[in-house]
């Protein structure tokens, strides 16, 4: 499993659950986002995924390439909805009407500034994950659905995030503080109980310390001995033979 999309996604859904307000539904990649409308009283759905991704690479270095990911925000509106836009001041929307289009902006809008600058610890991490955000794309759609026109937005930032963690090491820097907050999560939809397995996932690689920083670098066993990659011997004498002796001209 690839742990980068799946950070991405997971730190964007808490962080927008801890800004827009409780009137909207944000869920992690649902197979029926359109489900959550069937409610009695209707919310809007922001919907996010980690669909598309792509890593560049120099030779074989599968693991640390230049990833690009394309986190998509999928959101629909209910025919009529209320939205809580302070705490003490509701107001009602009907999208028959008018004004689809506005509570769309308002959702982009809160959600951008959640990833863009809230300080509440998922968004940080968030930003700690995707320090390059090379383009936004927001694309207007109507769907049906049992006779109802549902609109939607979607919403694709490409992202250009960390590298993925060295396989075989401790979970360190923003690794360490994503383990951290799912430990600490209490919403209760499974989230904490997935943490032993992503620092695991990291820790236990069963890897030779040669065939760790190889897979790590993309580099043939051949080439990494050829190198001096050692597998496993931190106290070799730095004078013995095998340590290879290189002088610069004076």
């Amino acid at each position: 499993m690839s742990l980068v999309p799946f950070a991405l996604r997971v730190c964007t859904t808490r962080a927008l659950q801890a800004a827009l307000p409780v009137s909207v539904v944000v869920v992690d990649s649902p197979q029926e986002p359109l489900d959550h409308l069937d409610k009695t009283s209707p919310q809007p759905v922001v919907a996010v995924y980690t669909g598309s991704a792509m890593t560049k690479l120099e030779g074989r270095n599968l693991l640390g390439g230049a990833p690009v990911v394309l986190l998509t925000l999928q959101m629909f509106l209910p025919e009529t909805f209320a939205y809580e836009t302070s705490p003490d001041h509701i107001i009602i929307v009907d999208t028959r009407r008018q004004g689809a289009e506005t509570a769309l902006d308002i959702l982009w809008r809160g959600a951008l500034l959640a990833l863009n600058a809230s300080a509440e610890p998922w968004a940080a991490l968030w930003r700690e994950f995707a320090p390059v955000v090379a383009s936004i794309a927001n694309q207007h759609y109507l769907l049906e659905r049992n006779g109802v026109k549902v609109t939607a937005r979607e919403v694709t930032i490409e992202c250009e995030p960390i590298h993925e963690p060295v396989p075989g090491g401790e979970p360190a820097n923003a690794w360490a503080a994503f383990v951290t907050l799912m430990r600490a999560d209490t919403r209760g939809d499974g989230l904490s109980a997935l943490a032993d397995w992503v620092e695991a996932s990291i820790r236990d690689a069963v890897l030779s310390p040669l065939g760790r920083d190889a897979a790590y670098l993309g580099l043939s066993a051949y080439v990494a001995r050829a190198i001096n990659i050692e597998d496993g011997v931190p106290d070799a004498d730095p004078c013995s033979p095998r340590e290879p002796s290189v002088e610069f001209p004076q």
